[in-house]
């Protein structure tokens, strides 16, 4: 019964973040040429976000998109997201569930989760320098039919005719258990929280388990010398 009670504390949490908007901005897509030629080699990006701490998520890279320093929700504040410029904030609840969960506003870091496709690699840089690779196995967007609502059900855009509970897109999310979520909102027209976006993402152990053809490898001046050490 005690366990069923934590649980069950931690998807309302989740879901009260899930049906927060994270702001009333429009989003903003970084120009993706420039971002390009700035973004430093996977070795020198984490350098630059280690702290020592083998057990802290200190940065994800996508090699050509994004080299962005991840940060932790203050104790007590579950629905904290960072508001500092190219930054990712770990969601604290979604470990409960085994599972990763990433958050940022779209108008910030957001703005990248949405060039992420089925097949991207994304690397996970810990706190001592190690690294975790995933590979994004799906992109779902879903509209919040009463955005504002604690009790709103879902629309997942690409099955229309399908309405979920909040407690239901939950599980079928950060309930998946041993996966990477990244998280952000989606505006249309004047609503701030229209709907979410979550890019779901696959552990995989060594450049060869990298499944889809034609896949972005991750750097490869370093990618070979990290693979392992996580």
């Amino acid at each position: 019964m005690k366990i069923i009670t934590i649980k069950s504390t931690v998807v309302i949490i989740a879901l009260a973040f899930l049906l927060a908007a994270f702001a009333p901005v429009s989003t903003v897509f970084a120009d993706s040429l420039s971002d390009q030629a700035s973004l430093p080699t996977l070795t020198a990006f984490s350098a630059s976000v280690q702290n020592s701490n083998a057990n802290q998520i200190t940065g994800l890279f996508v090699s050509g998109l994004m080299a962005v320093p991840v940060v932790q929700q203050p104790s007590g504040q579950p629905g904290y997201v960072s508001t500092a410029s190219e930054t990712i904030t770990q969601f604290s609840a979604a470990s409960k569930y085994g599972t990763t969960g990433l958050l940022a506003h779209n108008y910030l870091a957001g703005s990248h989760f949405f060039n992420l496709a089925r097949g991207s690699v994304i690397t996970l840089v810990y706190g001592n320098g190690s690294t975790q690779y995933y590979q994004v196995t799906a992109v779902m967007q879903f509209q919040a039919l009463s955005p504002y609502s604690p009790y709103s059900n879902f629309v997942n855009l690409a099955n229309p005719g399908v309405a979920l509970s909040s407690t239901d897109l939950f599980y079928q999310t950060y309930g998946l258990g041993n996966v990477l979520v990244l998280q952000t909102c989606i505006e249309k027209g004047n609503e701030s929280s229209w709907g979410r976006l979550f890019v779901i993402a696959e552990p995989v152990d060594m450049l060869a388990d990298l499944s889809f053809a034609g896949s972005p490898l991750p750097d490869t001046n370093s990618a070979f010398n990290l693979l392992f050490e996580f």
